[in-house]
């Protein structure tokens, strides 16, 4: 296939099985042997259109009768990915962009619409490729300006204010930067950076955090030496500051109760030095063997994983010097990773705070007096970051807010800390609290 038929396929997929962005596109290319410049392309614009659906629709709507939520799927998706290399790929020449749509559907089974594909596009040409904004106030404004949906830029608003409502939503647009963590196991910071350079890639140091690399032109992250000896594993410098922020030591004993794929329980593993006891946990048994295969290729030997429902209490496991639980959450902090997040419905955003305070709860139950708890999620919500820890703290006095450890970039010195994609991280909120006792 070529770039644009990988990205039409993955996103008529999108459209019809709701599957995440990653497998979908993976999908698609699992079989075909693109070379690096169409899977480039294709990932462009795949993700390129996931990030500026509401932009594209409401474009389009504007040269159809019954606007573009009427369309048979295939016609709408070529017309998206025509607009979108018209309105955003500076590089490609607009006839190509126009004609490629049009081969597009004419290769599927609703071939009879290339006379509309190529008006619609045609048309959009000649009155300039420009983006009309409604005459709506600014949420409708700016979610036609930005592609991110009014129910999401109302929580923000509520939240962060107008301001910086409008910059994280920009912030979610274009390729998040890839991160990797250095396992000190196996090598230090020079030694996995030559390691990477060795590969073609380029790594440079985190301006903020010590021991992440951002990795550039990676290529396939499996082939590199770096990754398939253990001496980094991927992970966004937000989640590898969660896992700092728990403080693990040598030779304690601690529980994360939502671990897969297992990046944070490797990182405080890492600080441990491989001494003591990482129980990890996660709902599904499949997933737990994401968590072995990554605690095996980093060479780390004191991680247990297991299958556990981190919101059900079980006396067998005793209790642990600190306790870790990245809630499942919206992850309205990472949609630069996965656009499709900002589709969720205010009813799927409304069902989850229950959910996590029953896991913080719970969570609460394993922690020995004078032991630590740390809630985060990737998340930029209230209500489900200070409210339920407001919430739960109001419920347990036993439990108290703890400074997280000094010198903790963006965090240290806080008992709670909302990391901003504005800043360089990932969306993400993390709170320390300690149970009361010697």
């Amino acid at each position: 296939m070529t770039a644009r038929q990988i990205a039409y396929t993955a996103l008529l997929r999108m459209d019809r099985a709701g599957s995440y962005s990653n497998l979908a596109l993976d999908a698609v290319l699992e079989g075909e042997s693109p070379s690096e410049a169409d899977r480039r392309l294709a990932s462009e614009l795949f993700y390129g259109v996931l990030e500026r659906k509401l932009t594209l629709d409401s474009q389009l709507s504007r040269y159809l009768k019954k606007g573009a939520a009427a369309l048979d799927p295939e016609v709408r998706v070529s017309l998206e990915l025509g607009m979108y290399q018209l309105l955003y790929l500076a590089g490609v020449p607009q006839s190509a962009a126009v004609n490629e749509s049009v081969n597009l559907i004419k290769r599927s089974k609703k071939r009879s619409a290339s006379g509309l594909v190529n008006g619609v596009l045609r048309s959009f040409l000649r009155d300039g490729c420009k983006i009309v904004l409604p005459e709506g106030g600014w949420l409708e404004r700016t979610a036609v300006a930005t592609g991110m949906p009014a129910a999401i830029l109302r929580i923000w608003e509520r939240d962060y204010g107008r301001e910086t409502a409008e910059a994280l939503a920009e912030s979610c647009l274009g390729r998040p930067p890839l991160h990797f963590r250095v396992n000190p196991l196996r090598a230090d910071v020079p030694e996995a950076v030559e390691a990477f350079r060795a590969d073609g890639a380029e790594a440079v140091p985190h301006p903020l955090l010590p021991g992440c690399l951002e990795v550039r032109r990676p290529g396939s992250i499996a082939r590199l030496k770096a990754f398939r000896e253990g001496l980094a594993a991927v992970q966004d410098s937000a989640s590898q500051l969660c896992a700092l922020a728990v403080g693990a030591r040598p030779g304690e004993r601690i529980f994360d109760l939502c671990a897969a794929p297992g990046s944070k329980s490797f990182v405080m593993a890492q600080e441990m030095k491989n001494r003591g006891e990482i129980l990890a946990f996660d709902l599904h048994e499949s997933r737990t063997g994401l968590i072995r295969q990554g605690a095996e290729r980093l060479g780390l030997t004191c991680i247990r994983a297991e299958a556990g429902d981190a919101s059900r209490f079980n006396p067998a496991l005793g209790q642990a010097d600190r306790v870790l639980c990245d809630v499942p959450c919206s992850g309205l902090g990472i949609i630069r990773r996965k656009p499709e997040i900002r589709y969720k419905t205010e009813a799927e955003l409304a069902a989850l705070p229950p959910v996590q305070a029953a896991i913080l709860d719970n969570a609460a139950r394993y922690v020995r007096p004078g032991g630590v708890l740390v809630y985060s999620t990737c998340s930029l919500n209230r209500a489900e970051n200070e409210d339920v820890v407001r919430g739960f703290l109001e419920k347990h006095p036993e439990m108290e807010p703890d400074p997280m450890p000094a010198g903790l970039p963006a965090a240290g010195g806080k008992a709670q800390a909302t990391l901003m994609p504005m800043d360089g991280f990932d969306g993400f909120f993390i709170a320390r609290m300690r149970r009361r006792g010697p």
